[in-house]
């Protein structure tokens, strides 16, 4: 586990985001058999003070990068995240 020097709040609460994160890629993973999600990188947000995981869908030659609270929202993506792909998110996110 990776904690940034930044992040001062108690070990739980880092924990807690991280347990999350963690779910929800492993739900993407499970969900999204067309893509393979590589490079997974813990970032921490000081505004918002929390940890932040962003994903890297790949297909082939072409990737693209989403980047995700321990909510499950959406911080940033690629300006052209497929469409289909964001939906996919979705629905896994939502159903699971």
């Amino acid at each position: 586990m990776n904690y940034s020097i930044h992040d001062t709040r108690p070990l739980s609460e880092k924990e807690d985001d991280l347990r999350a994160l963690d779910a929800i890629q492993a739900v993407l993973e499970d969900s999204i058999p067309d893509y393979a999600l590589e490079n997974p990188e813990n970032l921490y947000d000081e505004n918002q003070r929390e940890i932040l995981r962003k994903l890297e869908f790949s297909k082939g030659t072409r990737s693209f990068c989403l980047v995700v609270s321990p909510y499950g929202h959406w911080r940033l993506m690629n300006q052209k995240f497929p469409r289909l792909l964001l939906m996919e998110i979705h629905n896994a996110l939502i159903c699971d």
